[in-house]
């Protein structure tokens, strides 16, 4: 795992093992956004791969199929990934494919129990060992939340000040296309290409 300095990246549940072995490198983004986060980056590494970026939603069997490797972006909440049931569900299709997934999350970097806790609890053991996981910070704008999940938010609050434990819900945006080179650096080791194919021009 490599911690930098407000997001973390590169766990790799199974260090000893590298990368599948295979002559597909047809590669696919399949994302589940919820509040723009997880879409943004889905979309900043479309750009940045020139491989098509798709919504769980609508993703096709054949394009599945298909794909050589697969990049897999969901955001937590409450612990859970949202696209999490959809993994369960999956799990036999992408058991032969090299996967990265990229996890949006508030959680900070410091807790790194919590953040292996994500892998642990959400990530299929069928597909953990071919799976590269990478974390990305998200945001919170209030003002966004469906009712529901202000309601969580305040929840969450109250609970953690009756426990005496503190729980910053202040907003914040931390989305940032930066956040994507070591994940944009790690799929251009896996395909061989060269160091400057994937490169992200800085603003």
């Amino acid at each position: 795992m490599i911690i930098k300095d407000n997001f973390v990246l590169n766990y790799h549940p199974s260090p000893e093992r590298r990368f599948l072995n295979t002559t597909n490198m047809k590669g696919i983004i399949i994302y589940r956004s919820k509040y723009g986060a997880t879409s943004q980056y889905a979309a900043w590494l479309s750009a940045a791969l020139n491989i098509p970026a798709v919504a769980q939603q609508q993703l096709s069997r054949d394009q599945l199929a298909s794909a050589g490797y697969v990049i897999l972006g969901s955001p937590i909440y409450m612990g859970k990934l949202l696209m999490r049931k959809w993994l369960q569900r999956q799990e036999a299709a992408l058991a032969g494919k090299q996967l990265f997934l990229y996890l949006v999350t508030a959680t900070k970097p410091d807790k790194v129990e919590k953040l292996q806790g994500y892998i642990r609890l959400n990530v299929p053991p069928g597909i953990r060992s071919n799976c590269r996981c990478f974390f990305f910070p998200g945001k919170i704008i209030y003002r966004q939340l469906s009712l529901a999940d202000k309601m969580k938010v305040k929840t969450g609050s109250l609970l953690a000040r009756l426990m005496h434990k503190k729980l910053d819900v202040s907003e914040f945006n931390n989305v940032d296309e930066a956040h994507i080179q070591e994940l944009v650096q790690d799929i251009a080791r896996f395909t061989g290409a060269s160091g400057g194919k994937f490169m992200i021009q800085a603003s």
